[in-house]
């Protein structure tokens, strides 16, 4: 290889061809079923989605669609993965443990990582909730704890359940840097450090040069 083209068609030709050759057959496989991957779907989930129901309908099963405010509810509780900097530089005996709280903060001793992922897999092993749904208010909290607690804490609750929660002020320190609740609201002003707002400027104002920018090409 003595130029860039040369190691280009080098990368292609191990790496884009069979990649594109497995894409092909993977098509084919799923076209049979009379699903198509690169149209009917964008992801696995929805490839598989497809694929259950048209397996479903296939066996005579019946399927169930949810009314409107069951169907708002579930829809407003889900959220995407948790995207967060909690601290940005940690070293082994030189950064120290909250040091904004306290006069002599003990030094990091060591510092360890965890990457959970492939959760979805390990929810599929479980009971899942099927039929037709039931939404039951309750008016008095003291009413919607008698039912729900005693339950929960026997393992005997299998539903869904809607509860207000809150983090007793006491706790708030302990769980400082890794919240277990995560508000789904607007940040107010007074909330965002500068950094943070002048970061949100350049990146707004990047985006909308690009769409300028597309727009004009394709204008063109």
């Amino acid at each position: 290889m003595r130029t860039f083209a040369d190691l280009l068609r080098y990368y292609n030709n191990l790496d884009v061809s069979p990649g594109l050759e497995a894409l092909q057959k993977m098509r084919a496989s799923y076209t049979e079923k009379g699903i198509d991957i690169l149209k009917d779907a964008a992801s696995l989930p929805g490839v598989s989605m497809h694929y259950l129901l048209r397996g479903t309908i296939e066996r005579g099963a019946k399927l169930f669609s949810l009314r409107k405010e069951a169907y708002e509810m579930l829809k407003g509780v889900v959220v995407g993965e948790q995207s967060l900097v909690f601290k940005r530089y940690h070293a082994a005996g030189e950064t120290t443990i909250r040091p904004h709280r306290f006069k002599n903060p003990k030094p990091c001793r060591r510092v360890i990582g965890y990457d959970a992922n492939l959760l979805y897999l390990s929810t599929m092993l479980h009971d899942m909730s099927c039929g037709k749904e039931i939404v039951v208010h309750y008016d008095l909290p003291e009413k919607a704890v008698e039912v729900f607690a005693p339950r929960l804490k026997a393992g005997a609750w299998f539903w869904l359940a809607e509860v207000d929660i809150e983090i007793l002020k006491r706790l708030w320190m302990k769980f400082e840097e890794m919240p277990p609740l995560f508000l789904m609201k607007h940040i107010p002003d007074e909330a965002m450090p500068q950094h943070m707002k002048d970061y949100c400027r350049r990146t707004s104002r990047a985006k909308s040069d690009r769409k300028k920018l597309v727009s004009t090409l394709a204008a063109k």
